[in-house]
């Protein structure tokens, strides 16, 4: 198990195009009405590096060697790191403990070990439920049938079901030993 946070961790993990994203968007939506400050990480998959915008100061920082660039704005405050090709996914995690957070929800990281909600597209998605620790199942597919021990919701029914994958994810707290 990993080290105790000072937050609730839950990963949403699925195939490209299967709706991780739109579930992590309904559940930030439904835990900021809760009151619960929601943080997210994202694996970028797609190979290559995320977009930034060109031609930026933050990015000419970058580009002349700088290790961590960071810009404030107004209310936001972003931070780049030239690079993390040798940070794990607990070092990542570790940044988001200066940060008053409740509830971190990565999105991706698919071998990792903390709680999951996995997102099946379709029948050839099945797989993904050979993962560890999988709390719940969102699916698009109304015949897939899994065993008693997983909750599973379809992703038609993502809206209505939000309270009940919200407590499922708030239940973690009690597991995090705090």
């Amino acid at each position: 198990m990993h080290a105790s946070k000072p937050f609730i961790i839950c990963q949403i993990a699925g195939y490209k195009n299967a709706g991780k994203t739109t579930v992590i968007e309904k559940l930030i939506r439904y835990f900021t009405v809760l009151n619960k400050k929601t943080a997210t990480l994202k694996h970028h998959g797609h190979g290559g590096e995320p977009k930034q915008v060109q031609g930026t100061d933050s990015i000419k920082h970058l580009e002349a060697g700088s290790s961590i660039s960071g810009v404030q704005g107004e209310k936001q405050f972003q931070l780049s790191f030239a690079d993390v090709s040798d940070f794990s996914l607990e070092k990542l995690i570790s940044l988001y403990t200066f940060i008053p957070v409740d509830i971190l929800l990565i999105e991706g990281f698919k071998q990792a070990g903390y709680p999951k909600i996995i997102v099946l597209k379709n029948e050839e998605d099945k797989k993904l439920l050979a993962l560890s620790n999988i709390i719940a199942v969102i699916s698009w597919d109304e015949d897939i049938l899994l065993s008693d021990d997983k909750k599973i919701f379809r992703m038609k029914d993502l809206d209505k079901e939000l309270p009940n994958i919200a407590a499922l994810i708030l239940g973690l707290e009690e597991m995090r030993g705090i």
